[in-house]
């Protein structure tokens, strides 16, 4: 199976969970990203890979026109319906894939991407597509799961991320998305926020609606973990980053 065929078949399963989950509905990252916006002039914004479009809802009370794309169809019919339950009337819902968007050069003042990217095949790519279709001076926020410069424990950590959800494919390190920002285009990368977010791992496995023997795996690897420090007990404390990088050219 594709990877991509991998997001769809594991978002069908769970797609819901994210719709109540509060680390998705109600993270203080999203404060964050409504600060920027109502700095930021312009009128169009894309949401990439909106899940349950917690992002996008936020983004329609500051913007005037926004756009919530995701490679599910369930995800977004999920998030379609939850606009309209809403009144939401502001957001369009396309569905598209990050590494392909399907909008014309330089169309978007602001791009988002939140808790997303870690799904992406091709993140290069898609780096390379948020970059192409924001307007001169438009501004790109992206939030993920970042893991740790040690090659072991982001091995670790990675492999765990694909036994709970295989539609997991990759967590970086900052370093790495230091680099695919800059390489991309952006003239200025700023690493806006690190944080960390301790989640039960028995709720983190039931949102990904993860298998009973996969289950094992994890909590056989956790013990390999715990010198780590970023797993005790029941809790798993995630690493996020939030990235703001601006578009400028000549």
């Amino acid at each position: 199976m594709g990877e991509k065929s991998k997001v769809v078949q594991q978002f069908d399963r769970s797609g819901e969970a994210y719709l109540t989950s509060q680390v998705h509905a109600k993270g203080q990252d999203l404060e964050w990203i409504r600060e920027l916006a109502m700095r930021s002039p312009g009128e169009k914004a894309l949401d990439i890979a909106t899940g349950a479009g917690h992002t996008a809802f936020l983004l329609s009370g500051c913007i005037k026109h926004v756009v919530a794309l995701d490679v599910t169809p369930k995800m977004v019919k999920l998030a379609s319906d939850e606009a309209k339950r809403r009144k939401i009337r502001n957001l369009t819902f396309v569905l598209g894939d990050a590494e392909a968007l399907p909008f014309i050069d330089s169309y978007f003042d602001l791009v988002t991407c939140r808790i997303a990217a870690h799904h992406f095949p091709n993140v290069k790519k898609a780096v390379q597509e948020m970059y192409r279709v924001l307007h001169h001076d438009g501004l790109l926020i992206l939030i993920d799961n970042i893991v740790p410069d040690d090659a072991d424990s982001a091995r670790l950590l990675n492999q765990i991320e694909k036994l709970r959800d295989p539609s997991h494919h990759e967590s970086l390190t900052l370093n790495r998305w230091h680099r695919l920002f800059t390489e991309a285009g952006f003239s200025e990368v700023s690493c806006y926020r690190t944080w960390t977010t301790p989640m039960d791992i028995p709720e983190w496995l039931d949102r990904a609606k993860t298998p009973p023997s996969d289950r094992e795996m994890i909590y056989a690897l956790f013990e390999q973990a715990k010198q780590d420090k970023w797993v005790d007990n029941q809790t798993i404390f995630l690493q996020k980053v939030m990235w703001v990088c601006r578009k400028n050219q000549p």
